[in-house]
């Protein structure tokens, strides 16, 4: 069986030949994921028009959940407890081929989050990974953010590099996110956000109750 073909810049995106933003090339995870800043977070979902998908994003950044787990906690609302404004994932949650996925509660959460799962809720079935993308790609160029690197796992390694340049300690971001090795976090210090990046991201979480409830914990 051949080799599985390794993904690169010249392959990522073989129709729409995007490429690196040059001069962001310090946010980009493993040199594959974009990351980003508070200021294109807000940017980005300011542009995207359909309140179901601003809903769908905000969900994504403030737990930190991959997309497919995303997609299955719309199938199961007994996985939050509104009472302790917790979700516990099961194992059944993520199926990895590569290895088992333990079970995870993420918290701490928003005050008001229950407001944001009942809308997400009565809202449609989150969309297919792939069409997320597009809707992702699409509204970050609007904004002129380039698309190259923005996709579902966009909003997983931007909160846990935000959490990281927050300096929480990386034992307490491994529980939170599901990660079985503090290894998982090394590639976030490459990254280099500005001083008022920081002073963005610490206000930002703080706004989410995640770096004040998280230090408490």
């Amino acid at each position: 069986m051949a080799d599985k073909m390794k993904v690169s810049e010249d392959n990522k995106y073989p129709v729409l030949g995007l490429r690196r933003d040059e001069k962001m090339i310090h946010m980009y995870s493993l040199g594959e994921i974009r990351i980003l800043t508070p200021n294109e977070y807000h940017k980005l979902r300011a542009a995207i028009p359909k309140e179901r998908h601003k809903i769908l994003l905000d969900i994504l950044m403030i737990t930190g959940m991959r997309y497919i787990e995303v997609q299955r906690l719309w199938d199961n609302l007994k996985w939050y407890n509104e009472e302790r404004n917790i979700i516990h994932l099961p194992p059944e949650a993520q199926r990895k081929h590569k290895r088992s996925q333990q079970e995870r509660t993420i918290q701490p959460l928003p005050s008001m989050f229950s407001f944001a799962l009942k809308n997400f809720w009565n809202e449609r079935r989150p969309p297919a990974e792939q069409n997320w993308n597009h809707v992702l790609q699409k509204y970050a160029s609007d904004v002129g953010i380039n698309p190259y690197g923005i996709s579902a796992k966009t909003t997983r390694k931007t909160i846990e590099s935000w959490l990281v340049a927050a300096e929480v300690v990386e034992s307490r971001i491994c529980l939170r996110q599901g990660h079985n090795s503090l290894v998982s976090m090394r590639h976030y210090q490459n990254l280099s956000f500005s001083d008022e990046e920081l002073k963005d991201i610490k206000k930002q979480l703080n706004a989410w109750n995640i770096l004040q409830l998280t230090a408490s914990h």
